[in-house]
């Protein structure tokens, strides 16, 4: 009889064999995060929002990878379960990764504000900006500023519900501040925050609203729209460079911005000319199928459209009161506006070298002593850049005059010839009256640029190229002036040749004056 035998029986290590399956899927999973990675990376992000679950599914892959790559080959000796269940997870998310679709149309800021915006070419840079600053982390205070009526409000509110919807921001509170009472944007805070005050101090109110936005523990957007005088954020509860809490202000000047400090500033500007007409179209009803619309009225509606200066506002406003109404109260809402869009009467144009303290001076005081209400620069900036400001722009726009000083020296400025450009642009465009004084020049050396003038703009051709679309403006913005009529003056005394000035000044005095707001019925 045999002895005893010991049969020894081989044990299969099942931990060690998922845990190399486990390395192996790791492999695949690195890869598709990789691919997905460049893929959203791919996105335009201006026009295409990624969809929250490919975040999710980043945010776990990114926790399982780094768990896998803290397993060692000790850890082959774990329970087979548990290794069995890292194994499922890393698959399940193997076999999610191929999205479809990853990103989806981000809707535009018409679908935000309920129509009210038009998405124009003009509007897509300042959104575009807007949206940059309020994802930008270290933008803790922004304004926006433009004209009253250009659009302000109903931007930064429909940016708002962008920014919610893009996940930017979790809140976002408006308040106005138009008349710096802070009880009432503390109130209107208030209500979005959903607090009830008692008998609180302002300091209390603000102690309430800064520990609950504290206590909300999510990014939040605070809006102060129509900011025109400078306040403290602290002294409505707002607590200013919190991490979570940005600020955006609307304001009608960029000085309005410096008060209050703020770290970016957008400038919202006007329609332009073609963007205004089919603004007005929509909200006049010009062309609506039941509006006869003859010629003439056509012609008017432009004009109207055009004095409306690219407001938005003024546009709605204008075109939904002539809606259906005759040519005659047409006619008589274009005088009203071109009256009272304006904020001067006269623009003077000079070259401050030239004539500041001599002709152009006494000009201005004669008219002054007029009593025609006069813009003329105070010479603040003039040699510190090589634009135009937009305040000149502004006032050459809101005047119903121009007076250009032609001197020896005009065409040496770039200012100088940017104002004449602008100037006859409003002529066109506004039907302002433009008068050319010749001072001590003689228009065919402007006209056929001789002299000092041809020296000047050679010089210019040098800085800017010949070619230059600039350049080229302001040549043909000379010739243009030669051929208006106006006065030459050599010699003589100055003090005569002004008093025709303002006697030529006081004959259309009525089509120079400002009337407080235009009428409607």
């Amino acid at each position: 009889m045999a002895g005893n035998i010991n049969y020894t029986v081989p044990i299969f290590d099942w931990s060690g064999k998922v845990f190399e399956e486990v390395q192996v899927h790791k492999k695949s999973l690195i890869f598709n995060r990789e691919f997905t990675l460049l893929r959203v990376k791919a996105i335009d992000h201006k026009t295409e929002k990624v969809n929250d679950f490919v975040f999710e599914w980043l945010k776990e892959t990114e926790i399982l990878i780094q768990e896998v790559e803290n397993l060692t080959v000790q850890a082959s000796s774990r329970k087979w379960n548990e290794l069995r269940k890292l194994l499922k997870k890393i698959m399940a998310l193997n076999v999610k990764w191929d999205f479809e679709p990853l990103s989806t149309p981000i809707p535009s800021l018409e679908h935000f504000s309920s129509g009210n915006i038009v998405c124009f070419n003009s509007r897509e840079k300042p959104s575009d900006q807007l949206l940059v600053a309020l994802k930008d982390d270290s933008c803790s205070m922004i304004g926006l500023y433009g004209r009253q009526g250009s659009g302000k409000t109903t931007l930064v509110k429909a940016m708002g519900e962008k920014v919610k919807y893009l996940k930017i921001f979790q809140e976002v509170l408006f308040a106005r501040a138009s008349q710096n009472n802070i009880r009432r944007m503390q109130d209107e805070i208030a209500d979005l925050l959903n607090l009830k005050f008692d008998k609180n101090s302002d300091a209390g109110r603000a102690r309430r609203i800064s520990s609950t936005i504290d206590s909300m523990n999510c990014p939040i957007l605070v809006i102060f729209d129509d900011v025109r005088v400078k306040f403290d954020l602290e002294d409505v509860g707002i607590p200013y460079n919190s991490n979570r809490c940005k600020v955006l202000l609307t304001t009608c000047s960029q000085q309005d911005c410096d008060l209050m400090h703020t770290q970016k500033d957008i400038q919202l500007g006007p329609l332009s000319t073609e963007e205004s007409w089919t603004l007005f179209q929509k909200h006049s009803g010009i062309h609506d199928e039941k509006y006869s619309a003859s010629f003439d009225l056509l012609n008017v509606a432009r004009e109207v459209a055009i004095e409306c200066e690219g407001l938005p506002g003024t546009i709605k406003d204008v075109g939904s009161s002539l809606r259906s109404k005759p040519i005659e109260e047409w006619k008589t809402t274009l005088d009203s506006l071109k009256h009272s869009m304006a904020k001067w009467q006269i623009f003077l144009s000079f070259r401050g070298e030239d004539t500041r303290y001599t002709f152009t001076g006494s000009l201005y005081q004669a008219l002054s002593q007029g009593r025609f209400k006069t813009f003329m620069d105070d010479g603040g900036g003039l040699d510190t850049g090589d634009q135009i400001s937009p305040s000149l722009l502004n006032a050459i726009e809101a005047s119903r005059l121009s007076i250009i000083v032609l001197s020896e020296n005009y065409a040496n400025s770039t200012w100088c010839l940017d104002e004449l450009v602008k100037i006859l642009e409003c002529k066109k465009l506004k039907n302002q009256v433009v008068w050319p004084i010749f001072y001590k020049v003689e228009p065919s050396d402007i006209r056929h640029m001789r002299k000092s003038y041809g020296k000047d703009m050679s010089r210019h051709e040098n800085t800017f190229g010949f070619n230059s679309e600039r350049v080229q403006k302001w040549k043909s913005a000379l010739s243009e002036v030669c051929n208006l009529s106006g006065k030459h003056y050599t010699t003589g005394y100055e003090y005569e040749f002004i008093n025709t000035l303002v006697e030529d000044a006081n004959r259309i005095r009525s089509r120079l004056q400002i009337r407080n707001r235009y009428v409607l019925e």
